[in-house]
């Protein structure tokens, strides 16, 4: 009789561990789909000035 409490016991945790998952599956997978919906477009074509050449901001070289 002890034997099958202790199955039952541990087949009812089982089951709400795997219904908590499922649960956490499914927000997580809202979670990254919004995400991808927010996320900005591929990035344009880089900027290039008249001449041709690539046009960036920022410092170009660093110091040492």
């Amino acid at each position: 009789m002890d034997t099958a409490l202790w199955i039952g016991a541990a087949a009812i945790v089982v089951a709400f561990i795997v219904w908590r998952l499922r649960r956490a599956s499914t927000t997580l997978d809202t979670i990254l789909r919004e995400e991808r919906e927010r996320a900005d477009p591929e990035p344009a074509e880089p900027d290039f000035d008249e001449f041709g050449a690539h046009h960036s901001v920022g410092r170009q070289h660093r110091r040492r």
